[in-house]
């Protein structure tokens, strides 16, 4: 029985391939230090792809109050567009320097997550890439508005520190729980691996020291299968804390990005659940991948 089950996985795994489906990336930006960083990473990675990159602005629309300052609030939110939008044409000119690239800039007015996964769709983005302040400073984009992107998109979401400094990702560390999901998710992962010869760390963090469950085991193999053609290794931590046995592992290891898998009652859930409660101080120093089991 095993067996029959082990057999049509790799058959199926037989017939799939890598593409290169890197084409579009959408970056939201708020003009901050932080999100000029991001949009400086997205560029560098989408170089290798010739992917276009997408600069999306959003500005929230102004809450009426009063009749009477009715006219005062609409000349000054027109105003703010207009400055966003010379914003936008520095941003664009700083990242364009004298490289042929691919960009474009948008500035739209409305709810910033609602935006931007609507422009995520219409644009085609095969991932989101989003800025990350520095603890303790005040962030926009890595606040609601990323954890709802996060949570709400189907798209992968690329979170980069502020300060990070892009380079080829030549080792990724992938924390999973091994738990099923589909397989297609993996693709944008397995792209990045191939495109620049990634070393993958494949790691499971276990509360305790009993063996996997039936389940637990046939997602192992079906992500060693996954993985099979690229450069990687499995490993296991036995830690009761998830967030401490990630952060010891990459502590040891080098890593260029951090991968995990969203979908509720698995690993990022146990994580990212308690999001305003907990420091992760990864979170300052790699960049994250997250992909959508959606």
């Amino acid at each position: 029985m095993f067996f029959s089950v082990q057999l049509k996985i790799f058959t199926f795994f037989q017939s799939y391939s890598i593409v290169v489906i890197m084409k579009n990336i959408l970056v939201p930006v708020d003009f901050s230090e932080a999100s000029h960083c991001a949009a400086k990473y997205a560029v560098s990675l989408a170089k290798p792809f010739g992917a276009t990159v997408t600069l999306i602005n959003v500005i929230p629309l102004a809450v009426i109050i009063d009749d009477s300052v009715l006219g005062f609030v609409m000349t000054t939110q027109a105003e703010i567009v207009e400055d966003h939008k010379e914003l936008m044409e520095r941003e664009l000119e700083s990242l364009s320097g004298n490289d042929w690239i691919k960009i474009k800039g948008i500035v739209e007015e409305g709810s910033p997550d609602d935006i931007i996964q609507e422009k995520a769709k219409s644009k085609g983005a095969d991932i989101i890439v989003m800025g990350m302040k520095g603890k303790g400073k005040s962030n926009f984009l890595f606040g609601s508005t990323t954890t709802t992107i996060i949570r709400k998109s189907v798209f992968p979401v690329f979170v980069i520190p502020e300060k990070t400094e892009y380079k080829p990702i030549e080792n990724i560390t992938f924390a999973s729980d091994f738990a099923e999901i589909n397989m297609d998710r993996y693709t944008l992962l397995l792209d990045l691996s191939e495109k620049f010869n990634s070393q993958i760390y494949i790691l499971n963090v276990q509360k305790s020291e009993s063996s996997m469950s039936p389940a637990e085991a046939i997602g192992k193999m079906k992500t060693g299968i996954a993985f099979s053609n690229l450069n990687h290794q499995f490993h296991t931590i036995n830690e009761s804390n998830v967030e401490e046995g990630i952060n010891k592992f990459i502590e040891k290891n080098p890593t260029d990005i951090l991968a995990m898998v969203a979908h509720r009652h698995n690993l990022f859930e146990r994580i990212f659940g308690k999001l305003h409660t907990k420091e992760m101080s990864y979170q300052t120093k790699i960049p994250l991948l997250v992909l959508q089991n959606k």
